[in-house]
């Protein structure tokens, strides 16, 4: 085994040992010398991997970034219409988010506590979405397959619509299933954004 792979390796196992905790307790909870513990390291191990707990947390958030941007290249390879295509991608990495506790978890925080870093990392995952429609709703725009818009402002709105519907409708009403969740954002893509095929 390389020096590089090792390396790889104990970087890997600090990174899931910090998730494990921050997943359990949050981020404010956890000291790095929990998350040392947890992985089975020494304290100062850590700091050779990563400069603090923030660039640690925020490592774990790349990584989540990055088996985002693979789905969604397998979606594009996907023959899909525009509607399936946004459903698809949106409300699946929605859901994939919340299933990931630790990311669950930040959005609890950045809900509850207002925490600085949480309200930031929320908002780099709902960025990374977002301009993913937008770039969609360009293209679409270009094809003549919607109505005029503007779409940084739209893809805001849909994936907000999407959030609210999948997560935010259950705190004060019965939970809607995926069907339920994309035929009421169907209609309202297909009603008032995209045109008819003639």
């Amino acid at each position: 085994m390389t020096k590089e792979i090792e390396k790889q390796q104990k970087r890997e196992q600090i990174a899931a040992a910090a998730r494990a905790l921050f997943a359990d307790f949050g981020y404010h909870a956890v000291s790095v010398a929990q998350i040392a513990t947890k992985a089975d390291v020494a304290k100062g191990t850590v700091y050779l991997y990563f400069k603090d707990k923030e660039e640690l947390f925020l490592y774990l958030v790349q990584q989540f970034i990055d088996e985002m941007t693979c789905f969604v290249r397998e979606v594009e390879q996907q023959n899909l219409s525009i509607a399936e295509k946004f459903h698809t991608v949106i409300y699946s990495l929605l859901k994939y988010r919340r299933e990931q506790k630790f990311l669950y978890r930040v959005m609890r925080e950045a809900r509850e506590t207002q925490s600085s870093l949480a309200r930031r990392v929320t908002a780099i995952l709902d960025d990374e979405i977002t301009q993913y429609i937008e770039k969609q709703l360009e293209q679409a725009l270009q094809n003549g397959e919607v109505r005029p818009c503007n779409p940084k402002v739209l893809s805001f709105v849909i994936v907000h619509i999407y959030s609210t519907l999948a997560f935010e409708w259950e705190e004060q009403h019965e939970p809607l299933d995926e069907r339920q969740v994309a035929e009421s954002v169907s209609n309202f893509l297909k009603h008032g954004l995209i045109l008819a095929d003639e």
